[in-house]
């Protein structure tokens, strides 16, 4: 029965309208938690810097590429002091994390203006009645400035022996006089897919790319091999595949435009650079980081993220419509040459990890198995979302947001992990793939993401590159230095290379040593995190010190649409 007129017009209609309704509704969530969390000893904070970004978000701003629409958060205006006279900067370019497309700042428009950080609830409460957890994120006195609070997250317990190196935290376990062996360290998995941090995705592709020919990050690259065949459904691609006996790849290739080669493409010139590319590894790239500064007295000066360290801990995630009733999906990923593969057969559901490297082992307490093997809901046709990754030195895989739980999902190795090319094996030019073999399916959307990085600074100085001095080369030069071999797969296997690669690795001891009491906290955003790693004195936070856990952010800075000060209702939620 329609409503009667009377009731459909005026408050009451404006009321019945859903939106409005699930507005109001989250509002009155909201403040609710924060009178329920205020009860039970919680604390309201608000997050001042972007040191554990993506998480949480201190001062930035949210914007949208101008090239291929991806929606990111960047750095924002900011003081360099807290005196009246202190000199204001103002961030007035960004670049995007997947065209690499350099924006200029408008600051006429409400989005590229300067939001407040997250409002959070702290539970001062929980660690009364229990210890912290590792990976918890945490709010506590900094050690240095007991005036000051920091929120950050702890990795580090009492009695651990942390050593970090390639990215990765290890607890070091003494085997004897002055011998340690390493156990690393893992996230949690719900902890890991929170982190993961964006690389490419293709419902995000600039259109003047398309314009100029540029190729698609995701094709058959070894040639050959016509089994998948890409469409476009709406404006973005599907990839397609009716694979018979022999296994069709479908692989990634990390290129992306430089910065100045965006003055040619925006005049439909394709850079010459592409032809014949044999792509580039991925990067420690963070978008908050990465800005142009311009001073109140008008001096600028290129501020961004150096981004000086190869990322080989990688995850796709992949919409698969399956359409046929058997056959083989297959999903890989590579690190330092050791291809990690995933075979599923839809027929059943059963899945099996391998690696073509001798040395991996897949690992289940005592034992030391070639292969792992799972049951899965993957069980023929029907539509997947499935995430794939390999990180901490263990392989994850969720289906329809399920995680699959492998009989032996970690693993150990005994190669070096440095990344290789050769002309039959792409290696790490070609990182992450997916197979089909007797099976008919449609990918219609695939990203890329890639693992927290932690850099090994000890020092502010070394906050953004923590070289050593190589042949007398600063750290900015190193960087660069880095950067022009990261871009060169046919130099990765020279011996000179390896070198660089091998960098500040094979360290025999721990690097912060944690007694009773005593924790180690630290930034998701490693390069520009002011945390346990770089502090004064001793490197460790005292139990005392801490306040509570983050639990939930209540109050992320409102949107400009639909109406100004509009609800930013997906940010708000428990912080994991």
């Amino acid at each position: 029965m329609r409503p009667r007129e009377s009731e459909a017009a005026g408050v009451y209609g404006f009321f019945k309208d859903f939106g409005v309704r699930e507005t109001i509704e989250s509002i009155i969530i909201a403040v609710v938690l924060a009178l329920m969390f205020r009860a039970f000893e919680a604390e309201a904070f608000i997050i001042p810097t972007g040191s554990m970004a993506p998480t949480l978000q201190g001062q930035h701003m949210d914007v949208e590429c101008q090239q291929c629409g991806v929606q990111y958060r960047t750095g924002a205006s900011y003081d360099s002091g807290s005196t009246p006279n202190a000199d204001r900067r103002s961030v007035t370019r960004t670049i995007c994390p997947i065209c690499q497309y350099e924006m200029v700042m408008d600051k006429s428009d409400p989005n590229h203006r300067s939001n407040n950080g997250d409002r959070i609830l702290v539970n001062k409460f929980v660690y009364d009645f229990e210890k912290p957890e590792r990976f918890d994120v945490i709010v506590f006195k900094n050690p240095n400035n007991g005036k000051q609070n920091y929120i950050k997250r702890l990795v580090g317990l009492p009695g651990d022996n942390l050593l970090i190196e390639n990215g990765n935290v290890y607890d070091m376990v003494s085997t004897g006089a002055d011998e340690w062996a390493r156990e690393i360290i893992r996230k949690p998995p719900g902890k890991l897919r929170v982190m993961l941090q964006l690389v490419d995705d293709t419902n995000h592709i600039a259109p003047k790319l398309t314009d100029v020919n540029w190729p698609s990050r995701w094709q058959s690259w070894q040639g050959g091999d016509d089994s998948w065949n890409v469409v476009q459904s709406g404006k973005h691609p599907n990839f397609i595949v009716d694979a018979g006996e022999q296994t069709s790849w479908l692989s990634y290739r990390h290129l992306a435009p430089r910065g100045e080669e965006w003055v040619d493409i925006e005049q439909g010139v394709r850079p010459t650079r592409i032809d014949g590319n044999l792509g580039q590894l991925i990067t420690d790239y963070y978008t908050y980081n990465d800005k142009v500064v311009k001073f109140s007295n008008g001096v600028m000066r290129d501020d961004r993220s150096l981004a000086g360290h190869w990322v080989g801990e990688l995850a796709v995630d992949a919409d698969i419509q399956i359409e046929s009733e058997s056959g083989t999906l297959i999903l890989k990923a590579v690190q330092g040459g050791a291809a990690f593969e995933c075979e599923i057969d839809v027929a059943t559901g059963t899945a099996t990890l391998s690696s073509s490297d001798e040395t991996v082992k897949f690992v289940n307490g005592e034992t030391r198995t070639a292969t792992a093997i799972a049951e899965t809901n993957l069980v023929g046709q029907g539509t997947y979302q499935i995430l794939f990754a390999n990180a901490d030195d263990r392989i994850y895989l969720w289906i329809n947001n399920q995680l699959v739980e492998f009989d032996a999902p970690a693993y150990v190795r005994g190669s070096d992990v440095v990344p290789t090319w050769t002309p039959e094996n792409h290696g790490d030019a070609e990182p992450l793939a997916i197979g089909a073999r007797d099976l008919k399916a449609r990918v219609t959307r695939l990203k890329v993401l890639r693992d927290i990085y932690y850099t090994a600074a000890t020092t502010r100085d070394q906050i953004s590159a923590e070289f050593l001095t190589i042949n007398g080369l600063t750290p900015g030069e190193q960087v660069y230095q880095r950067r022009q071999l990261f871009q060169s797969p046919r130099k990765w296997g020279l011996p000179e290379s390896k070198v660089i690669f091998n960098q500040n690795k094979g360290r025999t001891e721990p690097m912060f040593p944690l007694g009773e009491g005593e924790y180690f906290p630290m930034g998701d955003n490693s390069p520009s995190s002011l945390d346990a790693r770089v502090w004064d004195g001793p490197h460790v936070l005292p139990e005392d010190l801490l306040i509570g856990r983050a639990m939930y952010i209540y109050w992320p800075h409102s949107l400009n649409s639909p109406v100004p000060y509009f609800p930013n209702f997906g940010r708000m939620g428990f912080i994991r």
